[in-house]
């Protein structure tokens, strides 16, 4: 039952963690929404600054060529230059010519109003001042002004102006001064809000609200927008994020259901077909090149699940000898080759298996007694069984001697496999007592090619022979390399030159083949 839930769990979990991109888009598409808005509201407000510094500027030119020109006030032709002034710099509404405080002429002409001039409130650079809350009078009763000052003169300006800018989304733009004194609004807001945005430069988003501000040389500009225009713009970026959302779902919860197949339920499936004893042996035969018979096989573990499919031995192997699931493995593999080839053993005391064994069995010695009651029980000769460990497992040298030297004392012949490309050397092979040297495929695909390696694999022959070692070549795939080995005196080889891996009844049909013989009674 408990196997039966693994699956669905991992797919629950990797659906629960597969949502988390999909949340993250939406929130991510809110926070790229208000940054989004925060910068677009930036920009607007520096384009109203800019047009306000351009209207005070523009303003400012104007006096300061009717002050340099030096007309006589009021005169005719002082009168046709203010008018010609005012058409020519749209954002001035009117100037007006004070003399002793008292207005005497504007644009329209001479004046019969007795209005007196409004002192600055703000002080601008170059002895300009800015008169802020011009509103409505006898002589400009349109109101919402304000007016550059210098010298005898005022330019107004509409307010409203400082503000005309044309957006693409709803927002409310605004300008102060330095100070914080309101000069244009061009819409209704948050009264609080635009206090705060006139003080400082800033930019934020509350629940109703997002604004940003800038601070020039004179004024401050700020723009306002509301949080519908901020939602709309998410919901562009979650469409935009929920594509790439979706994908990196699906890859999160294929993983997890993948690794979940492979890892994460590999020790419980690993424990249970220990427990149900799945694991079976398929043989690969070796041959003597000088004769060609078979004389052996080298026993290569499988594991068939009970759906149909097969576990590569890539993975459960390593895995098992990470978690030290390697031990109850290595008992059953001898168990079953035992069973499979005890009568063909006991008739033919030529053929011989071997078995790999893994370091940390090599390092313990504990799988020798396993095997001593398995041969005792199918009543073949100890002589017949080979033990193969690779390189890895003779890095604890000690260790590695003492079983090696327990397994030599009750007859088997241990060999050192994928010899080449581990950790051994000259002196760990004579000081080891080994009788079989297996040389890896890669320096067997060398032979006959211009490789590095082409040149080791006869250094690996001699040093064997010197050695008193017998050889068997492993990966023999082409006749070319049979005949290369037969010649340099290499007793045995295995490869798909002659057989892939078979099951046991297979191999037995291909040994009595090969050998020409009487036929090899079936498998147990």
């Amino acid at each position: 039952m408990r196997r039966r839930l693994i699956l669905p769990a991992a797919i629950g979990l990797g659906v629960s963690i597969g949502l988390l991109p999909l949340a993250g888009a939406y929130y991510l598409s809110g926070e790229r929404a208000i940054a989004t808005e925060r910068l677009h509201l930036r920009d607007y407000a520096g384009w109203t600054l800019q047009r306000t510094d351009r209207a005070i500027t523009r303003a400012k030119s104007s006096l300061r060529r009717l002050v340099m020109e030096n007309h006589e006030l009021c005169s005719p032709r002082h009168l046709e230059r203010l008018k010609q002034l005012k058409m020519d710099v749209l954002t001035v509404e009117d100037i007006d010519t004070f003399k002793d405080g008292k207005l005497i002429c504007d644009s329209w002409g001479l004046s019969s109003s007795p209005e007196l001039m409004r002192k600055p409130n703000i002080l601008l650079a170059d002895d300009f001042g800015l008169v802020v809350g011009s509103g409505p009078t006898a002589h400009r009763p349109q109101g919402d002004m304000l007016a550059v000052a210098f010298g005898p003169y005022q330019a107004f300006i509409h307010k409203e102006s400082l503000v005309d800018v044309l957006h693409d989304t709803p927002m409310v733009l605004g300008v102060a001064t330095r100070d914080g004194e309101l000069l244009a609004l061009s819409g209704q807001a948050d009264l609080s809000l635009v206090r705060q945005l006139s003080r400082e430069e800033m930019s934020g988003a509350t629940n109703q609200k997002v604004f940003a501000s800038l601070r020039g040389a004179d004024f401050v500009a700020f723009a306002i927008s509301d949080r519908r225009v901020v939602d709309r713009r998410a919901n562009d970026e979650l469409w935009k994020l929920i594509p790439i959302g979706t994908a990196i779902s699906a890859i999160v919860i294929g993983l997890i259901v993948w690794v979940s197949r492979q890892r994460m339920s590999l020790a419980g499936e690993l424990r249970t077909g220990i427990a149900y004893r799945e694991f079976i042996a398929h043989y690969q035969p070796i041959i003597e090149l000088s004769t060609g018979k078979c004389v052996g096989a080298e026993a290569l573990i499988r594991w068939p699940r009970p759906d149909g499919s097969w576990v590569s031995p890539d993975l459960f192997i390593p895995y098992a000898e990470a978690h030290h699931l390697i031990g109850p493995v290595t008992d059953i593999l001898i168990e079953r080759i035992l069973e499979d080839m005890k009568v063909a053993l006991r008739a033919d005391p030529s053929l011989h298996i071997a078995i790999n064994i893994s370091a940390e069995d090599i390092q313990s010695g504990r799988f020798l007694d396993v095997l001593s009651d398995a041969i005792e029980k199918a009543q073949v000769n100890p002589a017949q069984i080979w033990l193969e460990a690779t390189e890895r497992g003779f890095m604890e040298a000690d260790a590695a001697r003492a079983t090696l030297e327990r397994a030599r004392e009750r007859g088997h012949a241990v060999a050192i496999d994928d010899f080449g490309t581990g950790y051994s050397s000259l002196s760990l092979l004579e000081s080891l007592p080994l009788n079989v040297l297996k040389i890896d495929k890669s320096f067997i695909d060398a032979i006959g090619r211009k490789a590095a390696t082409s040149i080791v694999t006869p250094s690996i022959i001699d040093m064997a022979h010197t050695l008193k070692f017998i050889v068997v070549a492993e990966g023999v795939e082409k006749v070319e390399q049979a005949a290369y080995l037969e010649a340099a005196g290499v007793e045995f080889a295995q490869g798909w030159l002659y057989s892939k891996a078979l099951p046991p009844r297979e191999f037995l049909q291909f040994h009595s083949l090969r050998n020409a013989g009487s036929p090899m009674p079936e498998a147990a």
